[in-house]
């Protein structure tokens, strides 16, 4: 299952007209990396929960990954992530575990040691775990000897969550009997200080993992690949940034430090630095942080 239901509001304006799964990393949506991962585990069947956008990302995978057979599980309201397991239970506990990866990562998760490790424990799940980037800050799970022994708090090291699990069918058993639920904090977090159920723990520091959440972190992954510009026509300079496809760069605009997304045309000479640049849409309101000019949007970040 693949958690692609969130808004992305960290990433506004652009996230009003394209969900962070379907964002460009080398010239492929971030949803198809994910899919080759749990494609080389040798998954056929795959839940994607949706809310926000959902028609291109229903629309993208059948197309592109026809040996796959989708579920497509749309929320009406946002449910969480123990929420949205709970919201497909009937297909999830016909396995004995399933795989489940945040929609908002670039990883490349060692899913079969992941699957080995929790069948070996008899762990009720076995995470991804890295060291924390330095600089950024997320919440502390603390894991010693393949063991989660705290979140927030506990034994061992401290590391973070990568986002990918392999998780044991009984995990219902567990899930609050309510819409909405966290599978860390309602589920994880409590059998971890009870001693009721194991969550085992892999660690893998694989320097080609990113959180898309912000837009720095989103231009960050892109220049990893190597690959910033789309199917667009630069006439200007364009420094350290995204380019998305159908745009337009003239001469004596230089764009450094952007994202530049779907179809905009800056064709008046400018220097622009620093921010999200979109084309206007009735989807993204008329915020005081946002300038309208030209048909696009430019937005700080």
């Amino acid at each position: 299952m693949i958690l692609a239901a969130g808004y992305g509001t960290r990433l506004r304006p652009l996230s009003y007209t394209v969900s962070k799964p379907m964002l460009p990393l080398g010239g492929r949506p971030l949803i198809a990396w994910l899919t080759d991962s749990l494609m080389a585990a040798g998954t056929s069947e795959i839940i994607v929960n949706l809310h926000h956008l959902p028609r291109p990302i229903e629309d993208y995978l059948p197309a592109h990954f026809p040996n796959i057979r989708f579920h497509f599980s749309f929320e009406p309201e946002i449910l969480g992530t123990g929420g949205g397991v709970r919201r497909v239970r009937a297909v999830l506990e016909r396995e004995e575990d399933f795989f489940l990866m945040n929609g908002d990562t670039f990883q490349r998760p060692k899913l079969d040691d992941l699957r080995r490790v929790r069948r070996d424990q008899n762990a009720l799940a076995a995470l991804t775990l890295r060291h924390t980037p330095g600089g950024d800050r997320y919440t502390a799970v603390w894991e010693e000897n393949g063991i989660v022994t705290g979140y927030g708090q506990g034994r061992g090291q401290s590391l973070m969550f990568s986002g990918s699990h392999c998780v044991a069918s009984r995990i219902f058993r567990y899930v609050p009997d309510r819409d909405f639920s966290e599978m860390t904090g309602d589920v994880y977090a409590p059998l971890v200080k009870s001693g009721a159920e194991r969550i085992a723990a892999v660690v893998n520091d694989d320097p080609m993992w990113f959180d898309i959440g912000t837009a720095q972190r989103y231009l960050t992954a892109a220049r990893a690949f190597g690959k910033t510009i789309g199917d667009s026509v630069i006439e200007g300079e364009v420094r350290d940034s995204v380019v998305m496809d159908d745009c337009f760069i003239g001469r004596g605009v230089t764009v450094e430090n952007c994202i530049v997304a779907h179809g905009v045309e800056i064709r008046k000479p400018m220097t622009m630095r620093n921010v999200i640049i979109c084309k206007e849409d009735r989807a993204i309101p008329r915020d005081s942080n946002y300038k309208f000019e030209n048909g696009f949007v430019i937005a700080p970040f």
